[in-house]
């Protein structure tokens, strides 16, 4: 248990979920070695899906980006150095148009990656 629970912690997600893929990579090349390159040709255009609708978000709207509404520079601070508060604030009344700066962002990604994996 405490195993899991240092693995999934979120300093350390990244790199399960990583390994969990690549292990999963590994069964296919087992399994199927002539689906791996179509695997990673798909992997290659979803990521490349996210990254332009990113691109595209913040060319469409370049004053609205989640990170305007924060408190302080999230770039200067480290997460660490506020123990229990959050590691970066919203702005005063800013907290609606932050929740909507960020669900925009991800709809808009989102979008890309499902306009891509249909053409697929």
């Amino acid at each position: 248990m405490r195993f899991f629970r240092l693995l999934l912690h979120p300093r350390r997600r990244l790199l399960f979920f990583g390994l969990a893929a690549l292990g999963l990579q590994v069964v296919l090349l087992v399994v199927s070695p002539a689906q791996v390159p179509v695997v990673l040709y798909k992997l290659a255009l979803v990521t490349l899906a996210a990254i332009l609708g990113v691109f595209f978000d913040v060319a469409v709207f370049p004053f609205a980006a989640p990170h305007s509404y924060l408190d302080d520079d999230w770039t200067r601070l480290p997460g660490d150095a506020r123990p229990h508060r959050a590691d970066f604030p919203v702005a005063e009344e800013c907290g609606r148009l932050f929740a909507a700066a960020c669900l925009r962002r991800a709809a808009v990604v989102a979008a890309f990656v499902v306009a891509v994996s249909l053409g697929l």
